[in-house]
Protein backbone atom coordinates (compact mmCIF):
# COMPACT_ATOMS: atom_id res chain seq x y z
CA UNK A 1 0.00 0.00 0.00
CA UNK A 2 2.90 2.37 0.77
CA UNK A 3 4.47 1.78 -2.65
CA UNK A 4 1.12 2.37 -4.29
CA UNK A 5 0.70 5.75 -2.50
CA UNK A 6 4.28 6.79 -3.25
CA UNK A 7 3.79 6.00 -6.98
CA UNK A 8 0.44 7.81 -6.99
CA UNK A 9 2.00 10.93 -5.43
CA UNK A 10 4.97 10.77 -7.81
CA UNK A 11 2.60 10.52 -10.77
CA UNK A 12 0.52 13.42 -9.50
CA UNK A 13 3.63 15.59 -9.03
CA UNK A 14 4.85 14.65 -12.52
CA UNK A 15 1.49 15.68 -14.03
CA UNK A 16 1.58 18.98 -12.13
CA UNK A 17 5.15 19.71 -13.26
CA UNK A 18 4.36 18.87 -16.89
CA UNK A 19 1.18 20.96 -16.76
CA UNK A 20 3.14 23.92 -15.40
CA UNK A 21 6.06 23.50 -17.81
CA UNK A 22 4.10 22.75 -21.00
CA UNK A 23 0.85 24.55 -20.22
CA UNK A 24 2.16 27.73 -18.59
CA UNK A 25 5.93 28.24 -18.74
CA UNK A 26 6.47 27.26 -22.39
CA UNK A 27 3.57 29.34 -23.82
CA UNK A 28 4.64 32.30 -21.66
CA UNK A 29 8.23 32.01 -22.95
CA UNK A 30 7.07 31.84 -26.58
CA UNK A 31 4.78 34.81 -26.06
CA UNK A 32 7.62 36.74 -24.37
CA UNK A 33 10.00 36.02 -27.24
CA UNK A 34 7.36 37.19 -29.73
CA UNK A 35 7.25 40.56 -27.97
CA UNK A 36 10.93 41.24 -28.80
CA UNK A 37 10.03 42.41 -32.31
CA UNK A 38 6.31 43.07 -32.01
CA UNK A 39 5.64 44.18 -35.61
CA UNK A 40 6.46 40.74 -37.01
CA UNK A 41 4.52 38.93 -34.28
CA UNK A 42 1.37 40.91 -35.01
CA UNK A 43 1.29 40.19 -38.76
CA UNK A 44 3.33 43.19 -39.98
CA UNK A 45 0.16 45.27 -40.17
CA UNK A 46 0.11 48.47 -42.22
CA UNK A 47 -2.04 51.46 -41.29
CA UNK A 48 -3.18 54.58 -43.14
CA UNK A 49 -3.81 56.84 -40.20
CA UNK A 50 -6.22 54.91 -37.99
CA UNK A 51 -7.35 52.57 -40.78
CA UNK A 52 -5.89 49.08 -41.13
CA UNK A 53 -4.75 48.93 -44.76
CA UNK A 54 -3.20 45.47 -44.94
CA UNK A 55 -0.12 43.45 -44.08
CA UNK A 56 3.41 43.77 -45.42
CA UNK A 57 3.49 39.96 -45.67
CA UNK A 58 0.42 39.58 -47.92
CA UNK A 59 -0.15 41.07 -51.36
CA UNK A 60 -2.80 43.76 -51.50
CA UNK A 61 -4.52 42.13 -54.47
CA UNK A 62 -4.79 45.33 -56.52
CA UNK A 63 -5.82 44.52 -60.08
CA UNK A 64 -7.03 47.87 -61.30
CA UNK A 65 -6.33 51.54 -60.74
CA UNK A 66 -3.09 53.49 -60.64
CA UNK A 67 -1.19 50.87 -58.67
CA UNK A 68 1.43 48.16 -59.04
CA UNK A 69 -0.18 44.79 -59.56
CA UNK A 70 1.01 41.60 -57.81
CA UNK A 71 1.71 38.23 -59.33
CA UNK A 72 -1.08 36.26 -60.93
CA UNK A 73 -3.62 34.67 -58.63
CA UNK A 74 -5.61 31.50 -59.05
CA UNK A 75 -2.87 29.30 -60.43
CA UNK A 76 -3.42 25.58 -60.67
CA UNK A 77 -1.67 22.33 -60.00
CA UNK A 78 -1.07 21.70 -63.70
CA UNK A 79 2.41 20.55 -64.61
CA UNK A 80 4.75 22.71 -66.66
CA UNK A 81 4.02 20.68 -69.80
CA UNK A 82 0.22 21.10 -69.47
CA UNK A 83 -1.38 22.64 -72.56
CA UNK A 84 -4.09 24.21 -70.38
CA UNK A 85 -1.48 25.93 -68.20
CA UNK A 86 0.50 27.13 -71.21
CA UNK A 87 -2.67 28.57 -72.75
CA UNK A 88 -3.53 30.40 -69.51
CA UNK A 89 -0.01 31.80 -69.22
CA UNK A 90 -0.19 32.95 -72.85
CA UNK A 91 -3.45 34.79 -72.19
CA UNK A 92 -2.02 36.48 -69.11
CA UNK A 93 1.16 37.44 -70.96
CA UNK A 94 -0.89 38.98 -73.78
CA UNK A 95 -3.14 40.92 -71.36
CA UNK A 96 -0.19 42.28 -69.37
CA UNK A 97 1.71 43.26 -72.51
CA UNK A 98 -1.34 45.12 -73.78
CA UNK A 99 -1.96 46.85 -70.43
CA UNK A 100 1.66 47.96 -70.08
CA UNK A 101 2.15 48.78 -73.77
CA UNK A 102 5.09 46.42 -74.37
CA UNK A 103 5.84 43.38 -76.49
CA UNK A 104 4.81 40.01 -75.03
CA UNK A 105 8.46 38.95 -74.87
CA UNK A 106 9.17 41.75 -72.37
CA UNK A 107 6.71 40.41 -69.77
CA UNK A 108 8.68 38.68 -66.97
CA UNK A 109 7.71 35.14 -66.01
CA UNK A 110 6.65 36.08 -62.47
CA UNK A 111 3.98 38.37 -63.95
CA UNK A 112 2.14 35.41 -65.49
CA UNK A 113 2.76 32.70 -62.90
CA UNK A 114 1.54 32.52 -59.31
CA UNK A 115 3.57 32.22 -56.17
CA UNK A 116 3.49 29.11 -54.02
CA UNK A 117 0.87 30.52 -51.65
CA UNK A 118 -0.80 32.89 -54.08
CA UNK A 119 -0.59 35.78 -51.61
CA UNK A 120 3.13 36.59 -51.48
CA UNK A 121 3.68 40.35 -51.76
CA UNK A 122 6.91 40.07 -53.77
CA UNK A 123 7.27 40.76 -57.48
CA UNK A 124 10.51 40.84 -59.42
CA UNK A 125 12.25 44.18 -59.95
CA UNK A 126 11.76 43.53 -63.70
CA UNK A 127 7.97 43.29 -63.28
CA UNK A 128 7.93 46.44 -61.14
CA UNK A 129 10.03 48.28 -63.76
CA UNK A 130 7.64 47.13 -66.48
CA UNK A 131 4.74 48.73 -64.58
CA UNK A 132 6.63 51.91 -63.63
CA UNK A 133 5.69 54.05 -66.69
CA UNK A 134 1.96 53.28 -66.31
CA UNK A 135 1.96 53.91 -62.56
CA UNK A 136 3.96 57.13 -63.00
CA UNK A 137 1.51 58.39 -65.62
CA UNK A 138 -1.58 57.44 -63.59
CA UNK A 139 -0.19 58.76 -60.29
CA UNK A 140 1.09 62.02 -61.83
CA UNK A 141 4.73 61.26 -61.04
CA UNK A 142 7.89 61.04 -63.07
CA UNK A 143 9.24 57.61 -63.99
CA UNK A 144 12.41 58.46 -62.04
CA UNK A 145 10.35 59.09 -58.87
CA UNK A 146 8.58 55.77 -59.31
CA UNK A 147 11.87 53.96 -59.93
CA UNK A 148 13.22 55.47 -56.70
CA UNK A 149 10.19 54.12 -54.81
CA UNK A 150 10.76 50.71 -56.39
CA UNK A 151 14.38 50.72 -55.21
CA UNK A 152 13.29 51.70 -51.70
CA UNK A 153 10.81 48.83 -51.48
CA UNK A 154 13.09 46.16 -52.94
CA UNK A 155 14.18 43.44 -50.52
CA UNK A 156 17.57 42.09 -51.56
CA UNK A 157 18.34 38.38 -51.62
CA UNK A 158 19.51 37.08 -48.24
CA UNK A 159 23.28 37.33 -47.93
CA UNK A 160 23.24 38.49 -51.55
CA UNK A 161 22.94 34.93 -52.85
CA UNK A 162 19.97 33.18 -51.22
CA UNK A 163 16.76 33.69 -53.15
CA UNK A 164 16.05 36.59 -55.46
CA UNK A 165 15.52 40.31 -55.05
CA UNK A 166 11.81 41.10 -54.63
CA UNK A 167 9.77 44.28 -54.59
CA UNK A 168 7.09 44.34 -51.88
CA UNK A 169 4.08 45.44 -53.94
CA UNK A 170 1.92 46.11 -50.86
CA UNK A 171 4.30 48.57 -49.19
CA UNK A 172 5.15 50.06 -52.59
CA UNK A 173 1.49 50.83 -53.29
CA UNK A 174 1.12 52.33 -49.80
CA UNK A 175 4.03 54.69 -50.55
CA UNK A 176 2.40 56.12 -53.69
CA UNK A 177 0.93 59.65 -53.52
CA UNK A 178 -2.55 58.13 -53.92
CA UNK A 179 -2.37 54.86 -51.96
CA UNK A 180 -5.05 52.17 -52.26
CA UNK A 181 -8.17 52.90 -50.23
CA UNK A 182 -8.59 51.37 -46.80
CA UNK A 183 -10.90 48.41 -46.63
Amino acid sequence: MRIYMRNLIAGFVAVLLCTFALGLAYPAAVWGISRIKVDSAEGSLLYQGECLAGSAKIQDGMSEGPYFFPRAEGMSNYGASSAVLQEEIGKRRQAIAQREGVAEGEVPSDAVTGSGSGVDPGISPAYAALQAPRVAREQGMSVAEVEELIATHTDLASLGILGQDAVNVTTLNMALPTPPPCA
